[in-house]
């Protein structure tokens, strides 16, 4: 149990700091220093410092990849679907115990030891142009770049990620729906459908995620 505890103690302090100096600015020695062990012991969990965040993005990855096929799975229209989706994601990103956006730069994927997580990360975006792809061609979604899309869901989320961590009265519990209300109302063809797929998406979340309307 302890040696679960330090590397998970690891992961969360090494996130914090990447998110408050960025990867590169972060050194072992006070990802170590952070967590209150010496580098050997860091060592003896993380062979190298690229080896914590591949673990961190494998972990937000898989768990996105369940909120994808879980949202895919519903018996729902593309947009409650999408909705779902973004609420629930948005939801994930926003309570994690660290700033999410210190290890999510393009640059830092272009590393060799990174080319799993550049891969998955782009099969990721992949997954979600398609679904609004789908919606397109279902008639319920404008036609639009659906790469522009995805890049706006990025850019709400981290928004998100960034006011958490500068104000500590932000309405953070507000925000996943506030995402997904703001990206479908753009992309719906009858935007007057937004309340309807909303309260769906809160039937669906009520008792299983906190958030406020």
């Amino acid at each position: 149990m302890e040696e679960v505890g330090t590397r998970q103690q690891i992961l969360v302090q090494a996130a914090r700091l990447f998110g408050k100096h960025g990867y590169y600015g972060t050194t072992t020695r006070e990802i170590a220093d952070a967590v209150g062990i010496r580098q050997p012991s860091l060592f003896y969990h993380f062979a190298a410092k690229h080896v914590i965040l591949a673990e961190l993005v494998d972990a937000d990855l898989t768990q996105t990849f369940g909120r994808l096929r879980e949202a895919r799975a519903l018996d729902a229209s593309w947009a409650e679907r999408f909705h779902f989706f973004l609420t629930i994601s948005s939801h994930d990103y926003l309570t994690l115990p660290y700033d999410a956006r210190g290890y999510y730069s393009d640059a830092i994927f272009t590393e060799p030891e990174f080319e799993g997580q550049r891969h998955e990360i782009a099969r990721f975006h992949e997954e979600v142009r398609l679904m609004v792809e789908q919606g397109i061609r279902a008639g319920e979604f404008m036609p639009i770049d659906a790469e522009f899309v995805q890049r706006a869901i990025t850019g709400l989320q981290f928004e998100g990620m960034r006011e958490r961590e500068t104000s500590a009265s932000a309405p953070v519990a507000n925000r996943p729906l506030q995402v997904s209300d703001f990206i479908l109302r753009a992309i719906l063809v009858d935007p007057f459908r937004l309340d309807s797929v909303r309260a769906t998406t809160q039937s669906r979340l009520d008792g299983t995620v906190a958030f406020a309307s």
